[in-house]
């Protein structure tokens, strides 16, 4: 029973002291954080965007030791959280092709981005050489690289567009010199039956690491439509023909197969056509006379003759 009483006495003394403890211990921490501190401390460096037509082909030190004063709660908040500081380059100097930021201009960045109660006692004074490489433009035309796999009864109306059809190039004269098209990924699509429209990324080779593009993606696009299909007999026309004679074909007429959208082949005429026979390229295995289709409204899309060439007769008058 005592021995009981004797513990539960123990319990809140040791209590007491171990929180007194923590005390005197946090109060010496603020005391310490409190004081001023000369120590070296790490920031990151960032370099801002180079001059339109520099390009920064190699990156100056990322890391950058200084010996600063401040407080201990400063310093701490450093060490918790690292500080980034952002280097212009357009302050950057010129000389004999060399560009460099003197250490004066550096200091001068790094104080100004500085906060309260913190101060810089030393940096390197080394002055930070930069790679620049002075860029050119180039433009180039963009070639789309799409197969398309039209559903039956389906056909494309004119050629597959790009916008835009050309992009700028900015930079090092040995990546962009030789460059004459840009082609954008594959795309392959099948039993295709509406129209496309489509954003398509530019393939850029690995070697353009340091080139800058206009637009990185083009839209391709291109009209597809159900079209229908119609035959139209077209009187055929026989050309350079001698004087007193008198060509006659057979047949008088050849068809041709229309395609294109209803409404277009619904109006179409035979004097829309032009079939013309060359008396005077007959062929010379066969002796017939070729067709050649010249003119076709501008309602069909595809149109092709149901017989190449003709037979004829000589009359003379």
């Amino acid at each position: 029973m005592i021995d009981k009483l004797k513990s539960g006495i123990r319990k809140p003394k040791a209590r007491t002291f171990l929180l007194f403890l923590a005390c005197a211990i946090a109060a010496w921490l603020v005391s310490r954080l409190s004081e001023t501190y000369t120590y070296p401390v790490v920031f990151k460096v960032a370099y801002g965007q180079a001059p339109d037509s520099l390009i920064l082909v190699e990156s100056p030190p990322q890391d950058l030791e200084v010996r600063v004063r401040a407080s201990g709660f400063k310093l701490l908040a450093y060490q918790l959280s690292p500080r980034r500081l952002e280097i212009d380059l357009a302050a950057a100097s010129r000389r004999r092709g060399r560009y460099f930021i003197q250490p004066r201009v550096f200091r001068d960045q790094i104080d100004r981005q500085m906060d309260n109660g913190i101060a810089i006692l030393d940096l390197p004074q080394d002055t930070v050489f930069l790679n620049f490489q002075r860029l050119q433009s180039r433009t180039v035309s963009v070639e789309p690289v799409l197969e398309l796999e039209l559903a039956q009864n389906y056909m494309m109306q004119g050629e597959v567009k790009v916008d835009p059809p050309q992009v700028h190039l900015l930079g090092p004269p040995e990546e962009i010199d030789t460059i004459r098209v840009l082609r954008t990924q594959p795309v392959v699509l099948k039993d295709v039956r509406d129209s496309i429209r489509l954003e398509v990324p530019l393939e850029v080779a690995g070697n353009l690491q340091h080139t800058r593009l206009s637009r990185e993606a083009v839209v391709v696009s291109a009209n597809i439509f159900r079209f229908s299909e119609t035959v139209v007999d077209v009187p055929i026309e026989v050309i350079n023909i001698p004087e007193r004679l008198d060509i006659r074909t057979f047949p008088t007429t050849v068809g041709i197969l229309c395609r294109g959208k209803v409404d277009a082949l619904n109006t179409i005429q035979p004097e829309d056509f032009r079939v013309v026979a060359d008396f005077g390229s007959p062929d010379p295995e066969s002796g017939r006379l070729p067709l050649i289709l010249e003119r076709q409204p501008g309602g069909v899309y595809n149109s092709s003759l149901l017989e190449a060439s003709v037979e004829f007769i000589i009359r003379r008058e």
